[in-house]
């Protein structure tokens, strides 16, 4: 597990998506069946499977 920066989504409306550009998510891991797709859980404790990596970015040191 890691923690990862939201930086949004290719081709969906900010008001789409589970969290705001910045929020930090704890990244679970790749899906086993899913190659490509991750599983991340946001502050609120809620999980989301299905996002592809380039969602999210390493935390720059000052953001931690």
């Amino acid at each position: 597990m890691r923690i990862l920066i939201a930086v949004g989504s290719q081709g969906r409306e900010p008001s789409d998506l589970p969290w705001e550009k910045g929020d930090p998510v704890l990244c679970l891991g790749e899906i086993e069946n899913m190659p490509g797709h991750l599983a991340v859980a946001t502050k609120d404790g809620k999980v989301h499977w299905g996002w592809h990596p380039d969602n999210f970015r390493e935390p720059t040191g000052d953001e931690l």
